[in-house]
């Protein structure tokens, strides 16, 4: 093996230190402001984890327990019904 490859077979790449994303902001390019922001991070994933993936485990659970022949067709039929649920409870809380 050679000290240009790394031990997969691709060839090793050199970084310039003023272009690493760490000296850069978090974007190669420095291009923080111009690229758009992309939904993620601990904001979305919060959201995400008291909204909709207790509901979405529980389809996905029924899903693999029946197999049915059209799961996306089930799966989305099971989360507009626990959609109608949680708003009916919402609606009755207040």
């Amino acid at each position: 093996m050679s000290s240009n490859t790394t031990p997969i077979g691709n060839s090793a790449e050199t970084h310039n230190s003023s272009t690493t994303p760490a000296a850069t902001g978090g974007n190669p390019a420095g291009l923080d402001n111009v690229l758009p922001k992309v939904a993620g991070g601990a904001p979305a994933r919060i959201y995400l984890n008291e909204k909709i993936t207790p509901y979405l485990l529980d389809g996905l659970k029924d899903i693999a327990r029946e197999q049915p022949q059209n799961p996306l067709k089930v799966l989305g039929e099971y989360l507009i019904k626990k959609s109608n649920e949680v708003e009916q409870g919402q609606n009755t809380a207040q």
